[in-house]
């Protein structure tokens, strides 16, 4: 079984926060999936705008990130036309879309380099960003041995010893990332799939953020969150030492939630 764990060391002085002055320790990211349409589309710039005005440390492409089916030559000429501009600060991960060409053979070979982190099969990996150590996770268990990342994910997760802690996946309605992230101490999980934005009431210190709005398409809210939206937009958060802190801001700029909370 393939693992990888690779520590980024940042310095605060080297990095383009965002907004504001942060601490050493304190990282910036904006996240989203669902992005690119076959044919370009607006709404895909639009997020990527509110990317380019944020200016984070990180950028998560949280999967189904290239409409419909994931090719190398829609990568390069749709997905790059637009957030390719991140490329050097994005950590990827696949979705459905993706293996809609072999293998996901496109994705693999677009963030196969020149990414932040070079994805490569079976598509899963963890690394560390400031005082966080996150999982990203590949949640097409039709095409990959999900028992096998499974267990790398309990193994990866027991031996970390940062107070805080995310998973990054794709499919919000696969349980086991869901549950085996609350078990071990998880705080945050970033999610797509569903072409919304939904933020999960607390589950064992555990946050769920479904933040499928980077521009494709919108689709129906579910029911039991405590916040959702549909609107294209990007999740932006500060991830400190001890704690963070999120907002959701369309793209006509408007913050339609956000708070902060403690790791645990």
């Amino acid at each position: 079984m393939r693992r990888i764990l690779v520590t980024l060391v940042l310095i605060a002085t080297m990095l383009p926060f965002g907004t504001g002055t942060a601490s050493a320790a304190s990282i910036t990211i904006a996240a989203a999936g669902d992005i690119a349409r076959p044919s370009f589309g607006t709404p895909q710039q639009q997020t990527a705008n509110l990317i380019t005005a944020y200016a984070p440390n990180a950028v998560f492409a949280l999967g189904d990130t290239q409409y419909e089916n994931g090719s190398l030559s829609d990568f390069s000429t749709y997905y790059d036309a637009s957030w390719g501009a991140f490329k050097n600060k994005t950590y990827a991960i696949p979705g459905n879309h993706e293996y809609g060409t072999s293998g996901a053979s496109g994705f693999f070979s677009y963030f196969g380099s020149g990414s932040a982190f070079p994805v490569s099969p079976p598509g899963y990996y963890s690394l560390n960003l400031g005082d966080w150590h996150i999982a990203f996770l590949n949640t097409e268990c039709k095409r990959i041995d999900c028992s096998a990342e499974k267990s790398w994910l309990m193994n990866d997760l027991s031996g970390d010893t940062h107070t805080c802690d995310m998973v990054v996946y794709h499919r919000t309605n696969l349980k086991w990332a869901r549950v085996k992230s609350s078990n071990l101490g998880v705080d945050v999980a970033l999610a797509a799939s569903r072409h919304v934005y939904e933020r999960w009431p607390a589950d064992n210190g555990l946050t769920r953020f479904t933040v499928g709005t980077g521009g494709a398409s919108l689709g129906t809210l579910s029911s039991g969150f405590d916040a959702g939206f549909r609107s294209f937009g990007v999740i932006e958060m500060t991830l400190n030492a001890s704690n963070y802190s999120w907002a959701f801001v369309d793209v006509s700029g408007r913050t339609l939630d956000s708070g902060s909370r403690a790791c645990h």
